[in-house]
């Protein structure tokens, strides 16, 4: 699974390609997206909306974040790094 994010301003763009257990990835994106994360990390509170967009074999996040915050962009990497390593 490969990761690439940008972030233009109060936005974050989190491409991932070559996913292959596509469930379990946005099971987790979800978990965040609801408020539920089960990352060792507070940065999901910083969002403000997120957008998920599943593809054949990919998923892209289009997340704004809360006014005033920044999120880590590599926070994403190290959240979705069990899912990496199975």
């Amino acid at each position: 699974m490969d990761i690439k994010t940008t972030q233009s301003g109060s936005s974050l763009v989190v491409k991932i390609e070559d996913v292959t257990d596509k469930n379990a990835v946005l099971e987790k994106i979800q978990g965040c997206a609801d408020g539920n994360c089960a990352c060792s990390t507070d940065e999901y509170q910083k969002v403000e909306t997120m957008q998920i967009l599943p593809g054949a074999n990919s998923i892209q996040l289009n997340i704004d974040v809360k006014a005033g915050e920044i999120i880590d962009p590599n926070c994403v990497s190290e959240c979705l790094a069990p899912i990496i390593e199975n």
